[in-house]
């Protein structure tokens, strides 16, 4: 089983002091070290004290939108992963953060435990993208899926139509790279669920299908078909409908 990450630096911006307060004594709890900032100016002088593993960030702070400084970290090739606090819940500011680059949204109010397992899942999805696995330690280094014009290179989290890289999240890249390696299966969104946010939580559903939108918008937009809906059943990868 896979072990928890803990001793992580985790940057919190929010400007409501008892709910910083209160999240940063659970965040502590799972034995992270927590810095606070309570606007964008903060978290950006931060940033460049602390080497930050994972940025928690409120949507609304007084000197701007949380979502920009989202924005600035994928422009700046930053891929640290960002679990964003939103009091707004709508489909469209779901669709805005992932558009952004947001790995995760929690909408407040939140219960403590949702809080501390999206915290988790978070980071060890990046764990796994960012760390070397067993197999890499023993020499043995995932090769990239080759699929027509399309090309997945999981060690360089790399996606590629006509070797020109696409931007995707984290969370895109698991979820394409997860279905790219056993093409035409078919997986319902419980399993993706499972295997990709590594949550049973059945309120994720939502997010997988947001992402699924958010990927295929992207592959799309280069000429690429390959995420299938099965209707009723789920998602597939598809590599007849790749371009070569």
């Amino acid at each position: 089983m896979d072990t928890l990450p803990t001793g992580k630096t985790i940057l919190l911006v929010e400007d409501d002091n008892d709910l910083a307060a209160l999240i940063e004594l659970h965040l502590k709890i799972l034995n992270h070290h927590v810095v606070r900032g309570q606007s964008c100016a903060d978290a950006t002088t931060l940033a460049a004290q602390h080497k930050i593993d994972l940025w928690v960030l409120d949507r609304g702070l007084p000197d701007g939108d949380g979502l920009s400084l989202c924005q600035m970290l994928r422009k700046n090739d930053d891929w640290t992963p960002v679990l964003m606090l939103t009091a707004r819940d709508s489909e469209l500011e779901r669709v805005d953060g992932l558009e952004a680059g947001v790995d995760d949204y929690i909408t407040k109010p939140f219960s403590v435990l949702e809080f501390q397992a999206r915290v988790r899942n978070v980071l060890r999805r990046h764990q796994h993208r960012e760390g070397p696995s067993n197999n890499e330690l023993n020499g043995a280094l995932e090769t990239p899926l080759q699929f027509g014009a399309l090309t997945i290179s999981p060690q360089q989290h790399d996606v590629a139509i006509d070797r020109e890289s696409i931007s995707l999240t984290a969370t895109e890249f698991s979820l394409l790279h997860f279905l790219a390696q056993r093409p035409g299966r078919v997986y319902s969104k419980t399993e993706l669920l499972e295997h990709v946010w590594q949550t049973p939580y059945e309120g994720y559903q939502h997010t997988v299908c947001s992402t699924i939108n958010r990927l295929r918008s992207k592959l799309r937009q280069r000429g690429q078909n390959c995420i299938q809906t099965v209707w009723g059943v789920g998602y597939k990868f598809d590599p007849l409908t790749t371009r070569h």
